[in-house]
């Protein structure tokens, strides 16, 4: 993984690599993939791979079938771009083996989508060793990404890596690469950023980001299970959808409210997602589920599913209200939102960006909803 500041090269260096391999490994085939395919094209693609397929192989030495999102070279190697963040990108990115997977801004990537995408790198050439290739800005500390490549433990578990030699990481910075960037980048552009964002873009530092919007959640209100609650006094849980389905399960006592558990998983249907959740116990009678309304249908297949009150702007000043207070908690176990609780932030406009929410939105729809039926007054 190659993590740092904007403009590092991190991009051309990995995509140069690749290349390299699809040259090197007649009909071998690799990926290059975002959390968007349309970011991937014309981030990597358009400004990256293609002008330098061109100054390598020449314009003669591949072809690139835009409808399929492929490269293909004289010598047989393919080349694909896709997305992880849309169902019909997702299925052809999972349609295919590769030698060379290379995730680009893993750091707006699930967990969950990378691990699944993992079962991808099959493909056998001869001579070629298999690869995964990561680049980000560096997030959060409790990212996933962090975790495993910068401290060598595992997401889920929090054990050591049976195999820590396999994460090695490179930190490129934009002062490495100043040959390459407007003689005013370094000083007029980023070094006036906020110090939070010239701290990410600028020297590469794992920090929460500018404009995090439960940026006052600590450290502190993390919990182990001693810590928690023996008994509560009701529990609720909420449902969010898509490619990346999570459900987050909350418990009350008195005005606190402690996040005791989550689960998500990749590209599978809502049954088979609820039935992982009963034989996890996850249900009891009265505890309501409540569901992105734009489920639809599906919130038939949630035991106790209802629909969630969706105002997003209500619920996040509400949970950040029970922070403020000191009334809001989060076992440690909960790694899904533990790993999106800083990341969640809005953009320079003010919008919630909508990469890597899944549990934060799952989270909302636990607490703001439950909340709406009138049991609980701070």
């Amino acid at each position: 993984m190659l993590y740092g500041g904007s403009r590092s090269g991190k991009t051309v260096i990995l995509v140069i690599v690749l290349i390299y391999r699809a040259l090197v490994y007649p009909g071998s085939c690799h990926l290059i993939c975002r959390y968007r395919a349309k970011d991937a094209r014309s981030s990597v693609l358009h400004q990256t791979l293609l002008p330098w397929l061109n100054k390598i192989a020449g314009r003669n030495g591949y072809r690139y079938l835009k409808h399929e999102s492929v490269v293909i070279l004289t010598n047989g190697s393919e080349i694909w771009i896709g997305g992880l963040g849309d169902r019909e990108q997702v299925d052809k990115v999972l349609g295919h083996e590769y030698n060379t997977i290379y995730f680009n801004e893993v750091s707006e990537i699930s967990y969950a989508a990378v691990t699944t995408t993992y079962t991808r790198l099959a493909k056998v050439t001869p001579g070629c060793r298999n690869l995964y290739l990561y680049d980000c800005n560096p997030g959060s500390p409790l990212h996933w990404a962090y975790k495993e490549f910068i401290l060598h433990i595992a997401f889920l578990t929090g054990e050591a890596l049976q195999n820590p030699e396999l994460y090695a990481t490179l930190l490129m910075n934009p002062a490495d690469n100043s040959e390459n960037l407007p003689d005013n980048y370094l000083s007029n552009i980023l070094g006036n950023l906020p110090e939070k964002q010239k701290a990410r873009f600028r020297d590469g530092i794992w920090q929460i980001p500018e404009g995090a919007i439960f940026g006052n959640f600590t450290q502190s209100m993390i919990l182990g299970d001693s810590d928690l609650p023996e008994d509560y006094d009701r529990f609720s849980s909420g449902q969010d959808f898509g490619l990346h389905i999570t459900n987050v399960k909350i418990g009350w006592k008195g005005n606190a409210v402690f996040v005791l558990a989550d689960y998500g998983a990749f590209n599978v249907p809502t049954r088979i997602f609820n039935e992982a959740l009963v034989a996890r116990n996850w249900f009891a009678d009265d505890m309501p589920v409540y569901c992105d309304p734009a489920g639809g249908e599906r919130i038939q297949e949630v035991t106790n599913g209802v629909k969630a009150n969706n105002s997003v702007e209500s619920g996040i000043d509400y949970i950040c209200s029970l922070i403020e207070r000191g009334n809001f908690f989060v076992s440690a176990k909960c790694v899904g939102v533990l790993s999106e609780i800083w990341d969640y932030r809005r953009d320079e406009a003010g919008q919630i960006v909508k990469t890597n929410d899944h549990y934060m939105d799952a989270m909302r729809y636990a607490i703001f909803s439950d909340v709406q039926r009138g049991v609980v007054v701070l």
